[in-house]
């Protein structure tokens, strides 16, 4: 049998004419000899990485670096971990360029990591780190447990091409381009007219023009209720006495959106601008001054006749924890026109709540109609 040293030559010859069977053929016999011979290891790796073997040849570049000590052989090692990333890289940008090239692939848009199972999450946070190159630890940090994460913005080609690779380990996800949310129209509600049989109601569409709308209920698909901060400048003083303005929250307008996922509107309620002397009663005693005067009583009697012919819906009411997310996306926040209509000071004009409720309304609308639009083509 010939010696290790010539089976080194002559594997590095079949190596350099890319005779990758007779390369195997004196990997097996110098096996049998010296299976823990450093330079053995190294061209096993090396052969698994040109045999398009490359989770194996990552393995056993790996193994080297642990328990090498030759100087030539940790190099070479090295190179060979450089090569396959570099192989990654390439292929991943391939994959989204064809991904960009698909239909509204250069489109703006965002990426939102769904809720996992906390029995999910450590094996889900390894596969994150692989994908986004990071460790296991900062992975499992942006692995939701309760509610949606708003986490990257971008081409939408790019991110269709995370959710794919994210979905291959069972972490879920989706993409929503900006357009998919602009074309959601939002009626300011100012009266309820009715309730029963279906849902009347009167107010203004964006460009403030009055409409009138009868809803049945079946027709309402989900519901969102949450609260924006409306902030003042209080004056105060220091340890020394000096004044100075601190902001703080006055008071919180409360929200409501019904999602009238047939006509493609959002029916967008309010305590500032509801008009609650006018049309159905939502008064627990009518007859009573402070009752008719108290618009926080007057919300929340509302709130319970509107759940009572909405139970069967779903209601998102999550937003405080979306909007503390939202607001490390600044950019994102900038395009969105918030069609809340509060009044603010103008120092507070650019606040990112109300933004961010427009954003998480108009999300989870667009989201349920992609669910269903991708229902019916699974399907077909």
């Amino acid at each position: 049998m010939a010696q290790p040293v010539t089976v080194l030559k002559q594997i590095q010859v079949a190596l350099a004419q890319g005779d990758f069977a007779r390369m195997q053929k004196l990997l097996l016999q110098w096996q049998k000899i010296e299976p823990k011979n450093p330079w053995f290891r190294l061209y096993v790796a090396r052969w698994y990485e040109e045999t398009g073997r490359w989770a194996q040849a990552e393995k056993n570049y790996r193994q080297l670096l642990k328990g090498a000590t030759l100087p030539k052989i940790v190099t070479q090692a090295r190179q060979g971990l450089e090569r396959l990333k570099r192989r990654e890289r390439s292929l991943e940008q391939m994959a989204i360029a064809r991904e960009k090239a698909a239909p509204e692939g250069d489109a703006y848009g965002l990426f939102v990591l769904e809720p996992l199972e906390p029995s999910q999450k450590k094996r889900a946070a390894q596969h994150f780190a692989t994908v986004f190159r990071t460790d296991p630890y900062s992975a499992g940090l942006q692995l939701p447990l309760k509610s949606w994460r708003l986490f990257r913005t971008g081409h939408l080609g790019e991110l269709r091409f995370y959710g794919k690779a994210l979905a291959q380990g069972n972490i879920t996800s989706f993409c929503l381009s900006l357009a998919q949310m602009e074309n959601i129209q939002v009626i300011q509600v100012q009266v309820i007219e009715q309730l029963t049989p279906d849902l009347k109601i009167r107010g203004l569409d964006a460009a403030g023009t009055a409409v009138t709308f009868t809803i049945p209920w079946a027709e309402i698909s989900q519901w969102v209720t949450g609260m924006v901060p409306i902030f003042e400048e209080s004056l105060e003083k220091d340890g020394r006495g000096k004044s100075y303005y601190k902001t703080k929250v006055l008071d919180y307008a409360q929200l409501c959106d019904l999602h009238w996922g047939d006509r493609q509107l959002i029916l967008r309620l309010n305590d500032q601008h509801y008009q609650f002397q006018r049309g159905f009663s939502f008064l627990v005693d009518p007859d009573h001054p402070i009752e008719q005067l108290s618009n926080r009583r007057n919300w929340n009697s509302m709130q319970q006749q509107l759940a009572k012919h909405l139970s069967k819906n779903e209601r998102w009411a999550d937003f405080k924890s979306f909007a503390n997310n939202a607001r490390d996306f600044p950019e994102l926040l900038r395009k969105i026109d918030p069609q809340v209509n509060l009044f603010r000071a103008e120092i507070h004009q650019d606040t990112y709540w109300d933004p961010a409720w427009q954003l998480y309304s108009t999300m989870i609308f667009a989201r349920q109609a992609q669910c269903r639009s991708e229902a019916i083509a699974h399907q077909n």
